[in-house]
């Protein structure tokens, strides 16, 4: 049988505050298979954040293990991580993170810039992304011009362009109203029915998280509930306002 996508095995991550130590991860242990979407829930300060940066290779822990697809990113050095980063994982942010002065497809376009992709196909791919998530014809707009749903929509084709193992997402539909939010959150279910792509969503919604098939709930660093979620409708009931 296939090992699972992610397997995480006694993961720590303890920061230093001048004398102090302070453990944001407290020995968490899971695995996730290919294809699974899960939410990940919990308050503020639960660790929820920095289990999905240690995902997605932004950051080390402290003891533990982290197998991504069968490696050890432990045993990876920065260069390799980075690799990671720009050619297997996809990530989609609260706050959009795109180029102010650049245009959606030039926003697009910049992970197969990083990822060494030929540039014959850099201009291709973005608008095949786009059209992929409702922006054909959108693309030389710049942000400005753009709703805040649209933007978040630029993002998720950004992270998809690369064809990622991985999409992570920390609180994708945070600054958006709910009616763009279902948007949003469809566009995730179409890419994880018909891509069986896996994804990571942080989310502190609990509308927002039945979208997904499981849920991870966070509390001072540990773990404290695993739930999965069983999708008997097509498209999941609009969180509420």
């Amino acid at each position: 049988m296939d090992a699972p996508l992610i397997e995480v095995r006694d993961l720590w991550r303890v920061y230093r505050m001048g004398d102090e130590e302070v453990a944001a991860l407290r020995g968490v242990t899971c695995s996730i298979e290919t294809g699974e979407w899960v939410a990940v829930m919990g308050a503020s300060g639960s660790g929820k954040s920095t289990f999905l940066n240690l995902l997605g290779c932004l950051d080390q822990p402290t003891r533990g293990s982290y197998r991504l697809a069968g490696r050890e990113t432990a045993r990876l050095g920065s260069d390799e991580r980075a690799g990671i980063r720009s050619r297997e994982l996809g990530f989609v942010f609260q706050s959009f993170q795109l180029v102010p002065r650049t245009s959606a497809i030039e926003n697009v376009e910049l992970p197969l810039v990083y990822g060494d992709i030929p540039a014959a196909e850099h201009e291709p791919r973005a608008r095949a992304a786009l059209a992929a998530v409702g922006l054909a014809g959108r693309e030389a707009f710049v942000p400005s011009q753009l709703s805040g749903g649209q933007q978040q929509r630029v993002a998720i084709a950004r992270a998809l362009v690369q064809n990622p193992l991985l999409l992570l997402a920390d609180e994708p539909t945070g600054n958006l109203d709910t009616r763009t939010s279902v948007e949003i959150l469809e566009i995730f279910r179409r890419q994880h029915a018909d891509r069986k792509l896996t994804i990571v969503m942080v989310t502190h919604e609990p509308d927002v998280a039945a979208w997904a098939n499981r849920v991870l709930t966070f509390r001072d660093g540990e773990i404290v509930s695993d739930v999965r979620q069983p999708q008997t409708r097509s498209v999941p009931a609009e969180p509420r306002a």
